[in-house]
């Protein structure tokens, strides 16, 4: 599916851009990461890999590419459009099962009906035609294969809307100045809510009232709270999605087999297979 040299176009471009800046400044893979993944990725568990040829769609920096490859996949092939393929190559270097390739899912590099499996998690919502994109993954999936995605989701509005506003502003922000306004928001988020919470968590009343945001991040070193506040003000577009919109790509697509569920209020899960 060409995207034509139209808006779309361009948002293309600035997307490749900033994706491109983003993990190639911030590439460094925790530890955490890997039950980041399993939960992106419900109901799948690691023994799935095992002897399948899949894509890591707009893989980024080789977060998951990198597990997917050491959960025994056959082959493990991460592509993406930016020079977050780099560091994608540079991450998943040492692990003999794992290929990086520059692609996007408007214009894929692949025979129809290569893979096993395909997973594009956190990608699809900065697309000009998220749905679109989601469909042409489809033709590179084998009968029977798999796919699994996660997008944001619209249940929060008012702070969705709100983000938005802001977006607004810093998606036109030179990186280097937005990259340091983002410092200033992860020292404060940092500082002022997850290290507390750290520190008091034993205490009941803390635990049941913090927020689960604060929670998930209480588990991740400063430097993916960092990377976060960079994601959510760089990328040109950001889509928002609910059940139904996701229970609508999957019967528009075909699919057998469909589990969708959410993670907290900011995002949506969707697995299927394709129909045999």
């Amino acid at each position: 599916m060409a995207i034509e040299k139209t808006e779309s176009q361009d948002i293309l471009d600035r997307t490749r851009k900033s994706f491109g800046y983003q993990w190639r400044e911030f590439k460094d893979i925790s530890a955490e990461d890997e039950n980041h993944f399993l939960n992106y990725i419900h109901p799948v568990e690691p023994s799935f890999f095992e002897g399948k040829v899949g894509l890591d769609a707009a893989c980024g920096f080789g977060r998951h590419l990198f597990f997917s490859g050491r959960y025994g996949a056959k082959l493990a092939v991460g592509m993406d459009f930016s020079d977050a393929i780099i560091s994608s190559k540079e991450n998943t270097a040492d692990i003999p099962n794992v290929r990086t390739v520059r692609g996007s899912a408007y214009d894929m590099p692949f025979r129809p009906g290569s893979f096993d499996y395909i997973y594009c998690i956190s990608a699809l919502h900065h697309m000009p035609d998220p749905e679109g994109a989601y469909r042409e993954l489809l033709k590179f999936l084998k009968p029977g294969g798999s796919i699994f995605i996660w997008v944001c989701s619209k249940t929060r509005g008012r702070l969705n809307a709100m983000l938005e506003a802001v977006r607004g502003v810093t998606t036109k922000m030179p990186y280097g100045l937005l990259k340091a306004l983002c410092l200033l928001a992860a020292v404060i988020d940092f500082g002022a809510f997850i290290l507390p919470y750290r520190l008091l968590k034993w205490l009941p009343v803390i635990n049941r009232l913090a927020p689960k945001r604060i929670k998930l991040y209480a588990r991740f070193p400063f430097h993916t709270c960092y990377a976060d506040w960079f994601d959510r003000l760089s990328a040109p577009i950001r889509f928002y999605y609910d059940r139904n919109d996701m229970e609508g790509w999957a019967d528009r697509a075909g699919l057998e087999n469909v589990e969708i569920s959410p993670t907290a209020l900011y995002g949506w899960r969707l697995y299927g297979e394709k129909a045999s």
